[in-house]
């Protein structure tokens, strides 16, 4: 039983290993290589702890083998864009302008329910405020709005900063400090006159709509 315990564990600590050595890569939306690899590692650490005929030391040849071949694949993906497009594929656009292209449906196996079903998930009401529709080589979907529908920004408004007292996700903390500013009282901050706000917001706002209706006047060929 202690042996037994040994070996699941022993197995465990390498694969944790080796994915921590191979990069946050591994642990994103795995490609064609990356899925292959990652299941290899699985079956790998299971068949070694479970079936106790395979020594220990094929396991860890297999590991160490898989992760060569991953970083070897991905030195090569970055030194050469046809043999990457080739083993991981390129991204393929499902919607152009607003329009979706059955051919490319079609070739990549997916089906109009699924792509509405990601533009739900994006967040997107019509489809006609689509500028691409971009199946990526992971299997993701990304989406790009025209220009138009695109949201507008606190820059584009005049809204100023978040104050740096406020706590921010994107900022590294560690817990105590996260802990203890939590529990702090934040400096009051600066008041913002409603008026002057309003003004400002509507001058941005105009400025906005006359780029547009410039834009629409002299489009571009």
């Amino acid at each position: 039983m202690l042996e037994f315990a040994l070996r699941v564990a022993g197995m465990y600590f390498l694969a944790l290993i080796m994915i921590r050595l191979l990069g946050k890569r591994a642990l994103g939306e795995l490609g064609p290589f990356d899925f292959v690899v990652m299941t290899g590692v699985g079956d790998t650490v299971i068949s070694v702890a479970l079936d106790r005929n395979i020594p220990y030391y094929e396991g860890i040849i297999v590991l160490v083998t898989l992760a060569i071949l991953e970083y070897f694949i991905g030195y090569v993906g970055l030194k050469s864009g046809p043999l990457s497009n080739m083993i991981s594929g390129v991204p393929v656009i499902l919607i152009d302008n607003g329009k979706i292209i059955k051919k490319n449906l079609a070739r990549e196996k997916f089906n109009v329910d699924d792509l509405m079903q990601e533009l739900r998930k994006k967040g997107v009401r019509d489809i006609n405020d689509v500028d691409k529709g971009i199946l990526e080589s992971c299997g993701g979907f990304s989406v790009i709005l025209k220009e138009e529908q695109e949201p507008i920004s606190r820059r584009d408004l005049g809204i100023p900063k978040t104050a740096r007292d406020s706590l921010l996700t994107v900022d590294q903390m560690s817990r105590a400090e996260i802990f203890a500013h939590h529990g702090e009282e934040l400096e009051e901050q600066p008041t913002l006159h409603l008026a002057d706000t309003l003004k400002n917001i509507e001058e941005r706002l105009a400025k906005i709509s006359a780029r547009l209706e410039d834009r629409e006047s002299n489009p571009k060929t």
